[in-house]
């Protein structure tokens, strides 16, 4: 199955920009061997604000239920209930976490020093560079029905992020993170009562899809300290596994 665009409430990019994705040696060696891409559960990523509504959102939900009381619905929740109610509702969203995988890339005009440091590494790291169509085509041959999207970026504290789908936690980000510039894969598992057993997969934190990397990958750039020997080292395990990419130094390497 093709990568799903959807119309609402997701953002699917509109033009065919460039993508790159900052990787360790051990996450590229496993993207060759493995032909596939690394989904991540939602509740193992390091922002625990991911896959969370914004802390308006429970003020706003609390007194949507008080004005349908006043409008003469509900009449029979106190408002010890509603809150309850509402409580369980953000509950649920660990739950979804725990059923949504996703892939991060992001936006790509130049290298960027910042996340190199932040998500790869600056003297071993490596950044694959795609785009918007290569992504989507790498995916053509897929079982596996996955959502494209842009990331939203708002003020958890301050804003409150849409409502009417659970989704929306998903496609929304700190604006804290907003200089990611993230555009995110969404695979949601094939769960049974939004339980899943993790147990069956090769690792617990995520699945591995497959990916026609001669359709995803337009360049292979090693990381700005990276020295000569790595990139004589990352070249031979490339040509390993028969992909005819030629590595390239970074744009910031002084070598």
């Amino acid at each position: 199955m093709p990568i799903i665009k959807e119309i609402a409430p997701v953002i699917y990019p509109e033009s065919d920009y460039k993508i790159a994705k900052y990787l360790d040696l051990i996450k590229y060696i496993s993207l060759l061997q493995k032909e596939s891409l690394f989904f991540c559960r939602l509740d193992k990523l390091e922002d625990k604000f991911e896959g969370t509504t914004a802390k308006g959102n429970f003020v706003y939900r609390v007194k949507s239920f008080q004005d349908m009381i006043d409008l003469g619905n509900f009449s029979y929740h106190t408002n010890e209930e509603i809150i309850k109610i509402v409580r369980d509702q953000i509950k649920f969203e660990d739950v979804f976490k725990a059923i949504s995988c996703v892939n991060c890339w992001n936006k790509y005009d130049d290298e960027s020093a910042a996340l190199w440091k932040i998500y790869s590494d600056f003297n071993k790291g490596i950044m694959i560079t795609s785009s918007i169509s290569k992504l989507v085509n790498s995916f053509k041959n897929a079982e596996e029905k996955i959502i494209l999207c842009e990331i939203s970026y708002i003020d958890y504290s301050i804003e409150i992020m849409p409502e009417g789908s659970p989704i929306f936690p998903l496609i929304h980000k700190q604006k804290a993170y907003s200089y990611e510039e993230e555009v995110r894969l969404i695979y949601e598992v094939n769960h049974i009562g939004w339980k899943y057993d993790w147990s069956k997969e090769e690792v617990t934190e995520g699945v591995f899809i497959k990916s026609n990397l001669f359709e995803l990958i337009d360049d292979v750039i090693l990381a700005p300290n990276a020295p000569n020997w790595y990139l004589k080292l990352i070249q031979d395990i490339t040509d390993k596994y028969n992909l005819n990419f030629i590595v390239k130094k970074s744009k910031l390497s002084i070598y």
